[in-house]
This record gives structure tokens, sequence and C-alpha cells, in this order.
């Protein structure tokens, strides 16, 4: 019986030629803002207790879950940029997946001079946040000094508190900055009257159970004696973050 063309052999491989490099697939994410401490999970093939991880030109520890999944923590001192990764058996590596880091709103720098500055351009400006003395609106005036009472009273860039006194006409009308470089402005505004609300200009106020879904409306506060904080969401609609 003659042997079957089946069964011949059909060659042989050298061992030391067989390479099991580490294979990146995809990443739980690829972006996280500056100064977090996002946890990155790598899916794969060919990972070992012993694999390394490079991010950038930075070694995180690797947490080994199997032979298809390592995780490690992003370094939270990094500022923005995009980073590759890899994964390395030794001195074999993987394929490069990118990762970016961004600059978060409000993410700021304390310079080598004292200075403090945002990376971001399109961030948060710190004289937005800092609480000077309050603008007084009154029907007969504004203090302090050189603010002028317009109708309605637009707000400035260095105001970002205001008080409606008590002696105002019957709506208190706020134009309120309105633009993508004003995004994370805050302001706070308190009437001390006992019915005067205080009103936008055009439909941009959210309620503050609402969200930004919510449909605008102009009242800020429906009456006196109450207050609320605003915040700017998107450049136009300022969304009530607190009241009462």
């Amino acid at each position: 019986m003659s042997d079957s063309v089946n069964n011949k052999c059909q060659g042989w491989v050298n061992p030391s030629n067989l390479s099991f490099a580490p294979q990146i697939t995809f990443l739980s994410g690829y972006q996280s803002p500056a100064g977090s401490n996002n946890v990155v999970a790598i899916n794969g093939n060919y990972f070992y207790s012993y694999s390394t991880i490079l991010f950038g030109t930075f070694n995180p520890t690797v947490y080994f879950i199997n032979s298809n999944l390592l995780q490690f923590y992003v370094p939270n001192t990094l500022t923005s940029g995009t980073f590759p990764v890899r994964v390395f058996n030794g001195s074999i590596g993987s394929n490069n997946v990118n990762y970016t880091i961004d600059n978060a709103s409000g993410y700021w720098l304390l310079n080598s001079n004292g200075s403090i500055s945002n990376t971001n351009t399109s961030g948060v400006n710190v004289n937005w946040l800092s609480r000077g003395a309050p603008v007084y609106l009154n029907k007969t005036g504004i203090s302090p000094e050189p603010y002028t009472l317009t109708n309605p009273y637009i707000v400035s860039n260095i105001v970002n508190w205001i008080i409606t006194g008590a002696d105002g006409p019957s709506n208190f009308y706020i134009q309120l900055p309105i633009g993508t470089q004003y995004i994370g402005r805050e302001l706070t505004i308190k009437s001390l009257g006992t019915t005067f609300p205080v009103l936008s200009t055009i439909n941009n106020i959210i309620s503050l159970n609402g969200g930004p879904s919510s449909t605008p409306t102009t009242t800020i506060l429906s009456g006196g004696n109450y207050w609320a904080t605003l915040v700017n969401y998107d450049g136009t609609l300022w969304i009530i973050m607190a009241a009462k």
C-alpha cells in the first residue's frame, strides 16, 4: 500500500524563529484631562507578568490581569500632548497606540517667576472666579463708581457679584456676557427687594434642576430676597448652579 500524499511531511519551523511579540488591540480610553489619574486598560495578546509599558518616555507601573489585559495609571504630572503607548516583553515591543492628554478648563500652571497662567486659551479666566466687592444696582444709581446704571445693566468682565437694591425698578434687566471665551465664568446675583424679579435680556437661563436640555428662560430671580449663582455653560447658556 502506498503512502497517501496527505500524510507527507510539510516541513518544520525552527522554534527560534517564532515570535510572541505583545500586540495591542485597543485601549479602554484614548484621552483624559491633564492632572487626572485615569486607569487605562490595554487589551491585546501575549502579555506576561513581566511585561512593561512605555507611555511616551514614562514607565508607569504595570498591573497584570491576564495574558490579554494590562492596566496602568496615566501619569498625572504630564501636560497636554499625544503619547504613544507600547507594551514590551523584554526588548520585544508591541505596536504603537496613541493616547492624548488635554488641558482641562481651569488647569493652571505655577510658573518659575511665581505667576499663574492657564495653558488652555479657551479656559476660565482667573478674574472670573475672584470675588471682589459686589456691585449694587439701585433705582437711583449704582455703586461703587465708576459703574453707571443702564437699562439693561450690561455685565462687564470685572463684575461677578451683583446685588439689586430694595428701591429698584419694577424689573431689573441684566445683559449677561455671551461667547465661547466666557465658558466657565461664574456670576452671583442677589435681590434685596421684596417683589422685584431679576431678568436676562434673552432666553439663556437654565433652571437649577433642569440641565442643559431644559427650555431656556429669561428668569434669573423670580422675586426679592433670593440669590443665585450662575455658570456659563457653552458660551450662551447660563446654568443656575445654586440658588435660594
